[in-house]
């Protein structure tokens, strides 16, 4: 970014303006102004027991804290003991049963969270994409379907997500988006590689994809292997950010890519995750900050923001 001349205002970046089709997930909105702060749940159970946490209480914490959005971790939640094995892929009735076991986790923590006005996105990651859910794309694609189908039973009879993390690589996006859509439920698609920062091609021509494929917001989530990788990935976000419709999410991962979390809504990263504890155990994947560094980094980027616009570059 070119400094600008002396006495004028800083030019925005070119992810700083209103995203043109802001996503609304619950109360939240990305795309819009602010970038949204979530947590996720890590969890292996919704209850906790003993001196353990359960998702529960994490998702009520994370909503004291302040988060805009809290993220239920179904993968990470272990059945009970007489139940079905979720990682079992290579049962038929495995998606079928691990569906309704997410929904059941669902509808626990939406209804506990309604009182505080925070949305859920509800997010079964793969181990392909660095999760502990053992399923392959088809199996992957047909428990998210089956979910979408539980959940649009209890519409409007019970708290449901507001959203749903869906992998571009389970192959399914767009039916599985109008589907969700048809349900009242927002969709973030998502990518992950936990080894490298792809080429800037890639990871736009991915963003790309998941708009195209009707997603509500397009998310990536890559490691750098150096500090250029990080520039990369932020000059992606800006990029895709001025050339896509839907808002998009760029995060870099690691100590070293904790400037993505700090500083992504500078290029048009609408979403960035947080954890409630400075524990390193609480992170939901590697290199997030706690959520309390975030609001007040973003607390103070908003008292430097041109007046009835958006943050400008610094």
């Amino acid at each position: 970014m070119v400094d600008a001349a002396a006495g004028a205002e800083p030019a925005p970046l070119p992810g700083s303006p209103r995203c043109p089709r802001p996503a609304r997930i619950g109360t939240a909105e990305l795309g819009g102004e602010d970038a949204v702060i979530a947590v996720a749940t890590t969890a292996d159970a919704v209850e906790g027991s003993g001196a353990s946490d359960g998702a529960l209480a994490q998702a009520l914490a994370a909503a004291a804290a302040g988060a805009d959005l809290v993220e239920l971790r179904l993968d990470l939640l272990a059945p009970p003991a007489e139940g079905p094995a979720p990682t079992d892929s290579a049962a038929p009735a495995a998606p079928a049963a691990l569906a309704a076991f997410w929904h059941e986790a669902i509808l626990s923590l939406a209804a506990h969270l309604a009182p505080t006005g925070t949305p859920l996105l509800a997010t079964a990651r793969s181990q392909r994409e660095g999760g502990d859910a053992a399923l392959g794309p088809r199996e992957h694609a047909e428990a998210l379907g089956e979910l979408i189908a539980l959940q649009a039973d209890c519409r409007g009879e019970r708290p449901i997500a507001d959203a749903l993390d869906v992998e571009l690589s389970a192959e399914a996006l767009p039916a599985l988006a109008r589907r969700a859509h048809e349900a009242g439920i927002a969709v973030v698609a998502s990518s992950h590689d936990f080894t490298a920062t792809p080429p800037e091609g890639e990871m736009l021509a991915r963003l790309a994809r998941m708009e195209a494929g009707g997603a509500d917001c397009a998310k990536i989530a890559v490691m750098p292997r150096c500090e250029e990788d990080v520039a990369r990935a932020l000059d992606v976000a800006a990029r895709a950010r001025a050339s896509l419709s839907i808002p998009v999410a760029v995060i870099s991962m690691g100590e070293r890519g904790q400037r993505s979390r700090l500083e992504g809504w500078r290029y048009g990263s609408a979403l960035t995750f947080a954890t409630v504890s400075a524990d390193p155990a609480a992170a939901s994947a590697p290199g997030q900050s706690t959520i309390a560094t975030l609001l007040s980094h973003r607390d103070r980027a908003n008292s430097t923001a041109k007046p009835g616009g958006s943050p400008q570059a610094g």
